[in-house]
């Protein structure tokens, strides 16, 4: 288990719970001090039959997971960890942007400026402070369902790891104080809330307004990247972004290729 941040409290769920209260999403909120992986407990809530809109809550996840197989970095007391159960009547795709923008705009909240490394990672001050994984499965009926995991490095310090440190941050050392976690998740699932109502309900029009806006957060268009996707390597100029989310990587004899995963550098 990660060894809790110095003077940081637990999460005051009452507060949480009564910011969500007018929310289609993040309720009913199911806090847990610890937990391995939000996204594992959200699964078997899900497969059970449990409701659109769910969120499972923790102070500490020692066994936090990231995209591409990779381990998550815990700062007990000190991230917003969470994982939401839905059952959206879109591509999961969109909650890939609808994610990213969610939190991007909620970091602001804190007064830091948020940008998006394709397709979900969120920066601050040039390095990563959220990560964001998505799984689909089917339930016990085989409905379909969505886990959407989000964890955001709030307050603490990566300081002490200073290879991870080049990297990735907390908000705390970007914006010089302690966050209030209790807040800054309320504004991202309210966020959230709103774009999620619009993929729902707002058909092409909406679909297409959260691409847009996603886009237009994009720090990896017009830059060069190297993308590895196991054995293979995609290098070229980041040139645009599909409506399907797909990175389209122009290469040097003018060929396209579109990316739909792969670690970007």
């Amino acid at each position: 288990m990660a060894a809790a941040q110095d003077g940081l409290a637990p999460l005051d769920v009452d507060a949480l719970r009564a910011a969500v209260a007018p929310l289609r999403l993040g309720r009913p909120v199911i806090y847990l001090p610890a937990v391995d992986s939000t996204n594992t407990y959200a699964t078997s809530l899900a497969r059970a039959g449990a409701t659109d809109g769910t969120l499972v809550i923790t102070d500490d996840q020692p066994a936090g997971r990231g995209r591409i197989g990779r381990k998550w970095r815990g700062l007990s007391r000190a991230q917003v960890l969470l994982s939401l159960v839905l059952r959206p009547n879109f591509p999961p795709y969109y909650l890939v942007m609808a994610s990213a923008l969610a939190v991007a705009e909620s970091v602001e909240t804190a007064g830091a400026a948020a940008g998006i490394k394709w397709p979900n990672d969120v920066l601050v001050a040039g390095r990563k402070v959220c990560g964001i994984l998505i799984e689909t499965a089917h339930d016990d009926q085989g409905a379909p369902f969505a886990i959407l995991g989000i964890g955001l490095n709030v307050n603490g310090s990566l300081r002490d790891d200073p290879a991870l440190a080049a990297q990735a941050t907390t908000l705390a050392d970007v914006v010089g104080h302690v966050v209030a976690r209790e807040a800054l998740a309320a504004a991202m699932l309210s966020r959230l809330d709103t774009l999620y109502a619009r993929l729902r309900t707002g058909g092409e029009a909406g679909r297409g307004a959260v691409w847009e806006a996603w886009r237009a957060r994009l720090l990896t268009l017009g830059t060069q990247v190297r993308i590895a996707q196991h054995a293979r390597e995609v290098v070229g100029i980041a040139e645009a972004v599909d409506t399907d989310g797909a990175l389209l990587v122009r290469h040097a004899d003018g060929g396209v290729t579109p990316i739909t995963w792969g670690d970007v550098h």
